[in-house]
């Protein structure tokens, strides 16, 4: 920890996750400028560190940047959406096709626990626990392939669909279709069915998709 306001000294990637959560959540809409002096002023930091949480979140795909406007939070066009969601189906899909020649027993064990943590959160109307288990869940199955390449790219994808997936689940919070999804996934890798697992993989993360594009273009217009 540093000295000065209880920041840790990898200053600009406390920022970036802080920042970033704030975007997920719509505190900061798509097309809303990001403004380093009063960032730095909530935060208790410079501007510089504020400058450099934004270049990683830019690297994530969160934020744009341009010579005279500055930072902005990334705005998606309805077929810059459907491609996102589109791509992160294909990927996951191909996360599953690494896992067939795995021992995958450990991870369903997992995926269990998550699903149950999930179901929990459904109840009790714990919206943002519920979505951080969604993505745990997710991580997992990613972490299990052990592919750098696919962890990389996927990461990369999923941070840029974070805030559409968090305003769908807002939105239309239930929790009984994803957790059910979830369920059913994580019984077709226990019992290696891994042409199942990809097919249910890859419909959970499309199935909504026309609905995420509406409920996105909505709270646009609302902003």
């Amino acid at each position: 920890m540093s000295d000065s306001g209880g920041l840790p000294h990898t200053i600009p990637y406390f920022l970036a996750e802080k920042i970033k959560g704030d975007i997920i959540r719509w505190r900061f809409p798509p097309g809303s400028n990001l403004r380093e002096v009063e960032l730095g002023a909530e935060f208790g930091s410079s501007r510089g560190p504020v400058r450099e949480a934004f270049r990683i979140l830019e690297l994530q795909g969160l934020v744009v940047h341009s010579p005279r406007r500055g930072f902005r939070v990334r705005k998606w066009q309805e077929e810059e959406l459907r491609q996102l969601y589109r791509l992160r189906a294909q990927l996951e899909g191909e996360v599953i096709d690494v896992l067939a020649g795995k021992d995958v027993g450990v991870l369903a064990d997992a995926l269990d626990r998550i699903n149950a943590d999930m179901l929990q959160h459904a109840l009790a109307g714990a919206i943002d626990a519920y979505f951080s288990a969604n993505i745990a869940f997710h991580q997992r199955i990613i972490d299990a392939a052990e592919s750098a390449v696919l962890s990389t790219v996927m990461n990369q994808v999923n941070a840029m669909s974070l805030p559409a997936r968090y305003l769908l689940m807002l939105k239309e919070f239930s929790g009984r279709p994803q957790y059910d999804y979830h369920s059913r996934i994580s019984t077709a890798l226990r019992d290696r069915n891994f042409p199942l697992a990809r097919k249910l993989t890859t419909e959970h993360v499309t199935t909504n998709l026309s609905r995420a594009i509406e409920i996105y273009f909505k709270a646009l217009e609302a902003a």
